[in-house]
C-alpha cells in the first residue's frame, strides 16, 4: 500500500523519477524510486551501482549507506527512522549553542574528508556536468562522490550517520570541498530561521576560501542546468513569460495623487473667509464636465470653487442662483471667448451668493501641461497684439470646445 508519493519531475526526462513510501502486508515500510519517464530508466538503475561503490568507499568512516535493492526497473530501500543531522543542528541553533553546532558539522565532515587523497583534476565527464573550473590551491577528492550528502540526507545511527537519497553520485574526480560547500549552502539558506549563520562565515571556518566558493557556485549552477537539461521548471517560468513586477504601491500613490488633483473643492465664506473649516470635496467627471448643485450652508456670503488641483483651462457654461447669473472672479487669465486659463496648480473661481437657494454650476475642465500649456500661453501672449476678430479665431483653435 502506497502511503506517500513524491514526484521529482521538474528535471530533464532522463532524471525524472517518482519516489513512493509503501507498506507491505507485514507492516514493514520501504521506499521505491521508479522512472517517471522511460528515459530515466538508466538513472534509476545506476542508483544500485552507486550504493555498492559508496558502501565500499565509506567503509570504516562512521558513515553507512542506506541499502538498495534493484526490483524490476526500480530501486528499493528500507525505510529507516531517526533524526537527521539537519534536525540536530536546528536544535543546537535554537538553543543558541553555536559552538556545539560548529563542532557537530566538523565531526560530520571528518567522516568523509580524507587526510590525504587523490588530487583533483578536470576530466571530460566532470566538465559535462559541472563545467570548466580553475582552483588556485590543490583540491583532493574521493574515488566516488555523493554530492548530495547534505545534512538532511544524513540520519543519525549511533555515533555515525546513514546516508539516504544518494542518486547524485559520480565516479569521476570531484573536490571534497564542493560537497562541504553544498552541505553548508543548503543548510544556511534552506530556512530563514538560520539567517544568523550567514554572519558566522562557516565557509571560512571550514577552510573554504572566497575564491573556492566562486568556483563551487559556478559548479552548482552548471550542475543544476545539467539536471534540468532543456526543461524549464515552473519557478523559472516567471522570468520567461512575465514583464516583471508591477509596483502597485507606486501605482496607488500616483492614482491617489491624481484623484486629489482632479477633485473639486468648494469653500464657503461665512464671514471667516475661506478655509478647511467649511469645505466640501466632490469627484470630477471623467469627461471633464462638472455639473453641480451646491447647497449653501447657513450664513454663506461667498463661495470659492477650486475645479481641480493642477494647471487647466476652464469654461464656465453656467453659474447661477435662483435662475440668475452670478458674476465671478478668478486667479486665472481670461481668453477672448471667456475661457479661464489657469497657469497655477491652485485654480480658484470666486463669487458672491446674494440670492436664495442653491447654486447651479456647470464647468468644462481640461488639464493644461506640456506642449498644450506652452501653445496656449504663447498664443495668449500674442492675443493683445491681434485684432479682436483674429484673436477670437486663434483662441477657438486651441482652447476647449464644448
Amino acid at each position: 500500500m502506497i502511503i506517500y508519493t513524491k514526484y521529482s519531475n521538474e528535471r530533464s526526462p532522463e532524471f525524472s523519477i517518482r519516489t513512493d513510501i509503501f507498506q507491505e502486508e507485514n507492516g514493514q515500510r520501504k521506499i521505491r524510486k521508479t522512472p517517471f519517464f522511460p528515459q530515466a530508466a538508466a538513472h534509476v538503475r545506476s542508483i544500485y551501482t552507486h550504493y555498492l561503490s559508496l558502501k565500499k568507499d565509506l567503509e570504516g568512516t562512521g558513515l553507512s549507506v542506506n541499502p538498495c535493492e534493484p526490483d524490476n526497473g526500480s530501486a528499493v530501500f528500507p525505510y529507516i527512522e531517526g533524526n537527521t543531522l539537519e534536525e540536530r543542528l536546528d536544535g543546537l541553533l535554537a538553543a543558541k549553542k553555536l559552538t556545539e553546532l560548529e563542532a557537530e558539522i566538523g565531526r560530520y565532515f571528518e567522516m568523509f574528508v580524507p587526510d590525504s587523497g587523490t588530487e583533483f583534476h578536470v576530466t571530460p565527464e566532470f566538465e559535462r556536468v559541472f563545467g570548466s573550473v580553475s582552483f588556485e590551491t590543490p583540491q583532493v577528492c574521493r574515488p566516488v562522490s555523493d554530492i548530495d550528502m547534505i545534512f538532511s540526507n544524513a540520519i543519525g545511527q549511533g555515533d555515525g550517520f546513514e546516508l539516504i537519497d544518494y542518486e547524485w553520485t559520480f565516479d569521476f574526480p570531484i573536490p571534497v570541498k564542493y560537497i562541504q560547500y553544498r552541505c553548508l549552502h543548503y543548510y544556511i539558506y534552506g530556512n530563514t530561521v538560520r539567517d544568523e549563520l550567514i554572519h558566522l562565515d562557516l565557509y571560512s571556518r571550514f577552510g573554504i576560501s572566497r575564491a573556492e566558493r566562486e568556483q563551487f557556485e559556478r559548479m552548482e549552477k552548471n550542475f543544476q542546468q545539467y539536471m534540468l537539461g532543456n526543461y524549464t521548471p515552473h519557478w523559472k517560468l516567471y522570468d520567461a513569460i512575465s514583464d516583471g513586477v508591477i509596483d502597485t504601491t507606486a501605482m496607488i500613490q500616483r492614482e491617489s495623487a491624481d484623484r486629489r488633483k482632479n477633485a473639486v473643492e468648494i469653500y464657503f465664506d461665512d464671514g471667516r473667509s475661506f478655509g478647511t473649516w467649511s469645505c466640501e470635496r466632490r469627484s470630477s467627471a471623467p469627461n471633464g464636465r462638472l455639473e453641480m448643485e451646491i447647497v449653501l450652508p447657513e450664513g454663506t456670503r461667498a463661495v470659492r470653487i477650486d475645479p481641480c488641483g493642477k494647471k487647466c483651462v476652464v469654461r464656465v457654461a453656467q453659474l447661477s442662483q435662483g435662475g440668475r447669473v452670478l458674476p465671478y472672479t478668478s486667479n486665472g487669465y481670461t481668453g477672448g471667448n471667456g475661457d479661464l486659463i489657469f497657469d497655477t496648480e491652485d485654480p480658484q473661481i470666486i463669487f458672491d451668493t446674494p440670492y436664495s437657494g442653491p447654486v447651479t454650476a456647470v464647468f468644462y475642465v481640461e488639464s493644461m501641461d506640456g506642449i498644450t500649456r506652452e501653445l496656449i500661453l504663447n498664443q495668449y501672449g500674442k492675443l493683445r497684439r491681434l485684432q479682436p476678430k483674429v484673436m477670437l479665431q486663434k483662441v477657438k483653435k486651441i482652447l476647449i470646445r464644448r
